[in-house]
């Protein structure tokens, strides 16, 4: 599946380029986007720097005390395999006005953790359509992604999927293992559909909601417990043109 995604995003890659040799025009569009997404990251826990911390809590509960089972513990920590993080960031997308190609990068918040940033670059096809010349259009975009730095994915996720406030708090000062969750990198299907609406006479600015899906589709054997990046959320955006081409 990688070896396809590579080959799809090089032809895509070389569609876009042999269009801008030709001087057809292309389009630059800088966003503004604050939103929350949900992270189905789907973790196996026994395997996860969290299976360690089970078995120092498993002491305590040592005969003639109840055996404490991982069940418990999962319980007792209100363990979850999904969390609501708020999103922010800023993305530049560059578009071929007639060929529905786009290349959008995005450096934005993790959906681990607000307070880290996650790099990625997504290649694939789209457009937006705005009927009978209205102020307001949709959109529909499906690309590969690819996320190069998700600086939240790790410890931060496995701490953030504590569903105990109290035990979050502890555990956040003190429960930050290097090895983390592995790869904080991965390859991703990317969905997104949209409606907007352009602001000002000259037609150079939009406001607008998104909704995406991101499917990780990274080796399960690059991390720990198998955990994934996969998400899913609502995205509010100021979008600015950058080529004087109007929306």
């Amino acid at each position: 599946m990688l070896k396809q995604t590579l080959t799809l995003c090089i032809a895509l890659s070389l569609a876009l380029t042999a269009s801008a040799q030709k001087q057809e025009k292309l389009y630059a569009r800088f966003g503004v986007n604050a939103g929350a997404s949900i992270l189905f990251h789907n973790t196996l826990w026994d395997v996860t720097p969290l299976g360690g911390l089970y078995k120092v809590v498993k002491e305590s509960h040592k005969p003639p005390a109840a055996a404490y089972t991982q069940e418990q513990f999962e319980q007792d920590y209100d363990l979850n395999k999904s969390f609501m993080m708020p999103r922010y960031g800023f993305n530049l997308f560059v578009m071929h006005q007639q060929f529905p190609v786009f290349l959008n990068l995005e450096l934005n918040s993790s959906p681990s953790s607000y307070q880290k940033l996650m790099f990625a670059a997504t290649l694939g096809v789209g457009k937006d359509y705005r009927p009978f010349e209205r102020d307001y259009f949709f959109s529909g975009h499906i690309g590969f992604k690819r996320v190069f730095h998700d600086a939240g994915f790790g410890y931060e996720t496995l701490t953030n999927s504590v569903g105990n406030d109290v035990a979050r708090e502890y555990l956040a000062t003190f429960f930050k293992p290097d090895e983390g969750l592995g790869s904080q990198s991965a390859y991703m299907l990317s969905t997104r559909i949209g409606f907007g609406y352009v602001i000002g006479r000259a037609e150079r600015a939009a406001v607008g909601v998104e909704l995406y899906h991101e499917l990780d589709m990274t080796n399960e054997t690059a991390r720990q417990g198998g955990a994934r990046m996969t998400n899913m959320g609502l995205n509010l955006y100021l979008r600015f043109d950058l080529k004087q081409t109007s929306f």
